[in-house]
């Protein structure tokens, strides 16, 4: 097994302790320690855990503590600031999407990773839930043919009032961005580069918030694939789709991560059943297994990067009317 990763967990709101557990259960990582700004939320954590010790400020955690690995679980306005600092103290990084709010953040973010020798992987859990790994295979395999069509669909998603401020202001979290960014990453993972992205979105049902109500995004591929996204914080029925369609056939995934029905061009439709995994700790377990081995991670920053641009030039697609050529620099 080597030796041990001595792993910190910075922010210990939900999914932070969610991924505190699974650090504390994986063989050949010792979850070191936590820190929050909330001290009495991270003594929490750090008091279920033997030797865990707790902290409230990421600096005095990187100065105090020989760490192997940092996994990053707060808010998308401060990634930059404690990646930089993780990396500058040499150690890898597991950073939770978004990955930043602005390019210029996310080269900022690359270039202390690649100057320290340190890997940086971003958190696009998607990737390892069975559906979406099962819809890549088939895609890889051919089954699918010559990708045409791609769309995603989520509704819903409106933090409860009260709960996490930060989520409520577009300077801090960059709208819907913060969930939707999963699928952006998807349509990116299956159809490849992104060419032109034309963008439309809406404002001002809840007046506690300046994070847009709606935005519909269509993309171009450079292999002439045409893709879409619907996203929606005032449609509390909730929704979600996910589909691909190619010359051979298709594939659609309605929320089930375990489900996922295939067709072929012309024929019957077939229901795929698959064994369920926990796929966050399949992602932290890749994140620790690169490490160990010195693999580049599946995921790396340059992905974080590559969703974000997507995401903004739809953005500045919706603001001027026009379609959006990537890059946009």
């Amino acid at each position: 097994m080597g030796k041990v990763l001595k792993t910190a967990v910075i922010g210990c709101g939900k999914l932070g302790r969610r991924e505190a557990a699974i650090v504390a259960e994986l063989e050949g990582v010792e979850l070191t320690a936590v820190c929050d700004l909330n001290l009495t939320s991270a003594r929490a954590v750090a008091e279920q855990y033997e030797g865990c010790r707790a902290y409230d400020s990421y600096q005095e955690l990187l100065e105090q503590e020989e760490l192997t690995c940092v996994l990053v679980v707060t808010p998308t306005y401060t990634h930059k600031d404690i990646c930089v600092a993780a990396a500058r103290a040499h150690c890898h990084i597991f950073c939770e999407k978004p990955m930043a709010l602005r390019l210029s953040e996310c080269d900022v973010m690359l270039q202390a990773a690649e100057d320290n020798g340190v890997k940086l992987m971003i958190g696009f859990v998607r990737r390892f839930q069975p559906a979406f790994k099962e819809m890549k295979r088939r895609l890889e395999a051919g089954d699918l043919g010559e990708v045409k069509m791609l769309y995603a669909i989520r509704m819903g998603g409106r933090p409860e009032p009260g709960v996490e401020g930060w989520r409520r202001q577009r300077s801090k979290v960059g709208g819907l961005l913060e969930g939707f960014v999963h699928e952006i990453d998807l349509l990116r993972w299956y159809g490849g580069r992104v060419r032109n992205v034309r963008g439309v979105m809406n404002f001002g049902t809840f007046p506690d918030t300046d994070v847009e109500d709606n935005i519909f995004i269509t993309l171009e591929f450079e292999n002439d694939a045409v893709g879409a996204l619907q996203s929606s914080q005032i449609f509390p029925l909730g929704a979600y789709d996910f589909g691909l369609a190619g010359t051979r056939g298709a594939m659609r995934y309605g929320g089930n991560v375990n489900t996922l029905v295939f067709c072929r061009q012309g024929d019957k439709p077939e229901r795929i059943t698959l064994e369920p995994r926990d796929a966050l700790r399949d992602e932290l377990q890749h994140f620790f297994d690169c490490v160990r081995h010195d693999r580049q991670p599946d995921i790396p920053g340059t992905h974080g990067k590559q969703a974000l641009e997507i995401t903004l030039a739809a953005y500045r697609s919706a603001e001027d009317g026009k379609i959006v050529r990537l890059p946009i620099g």
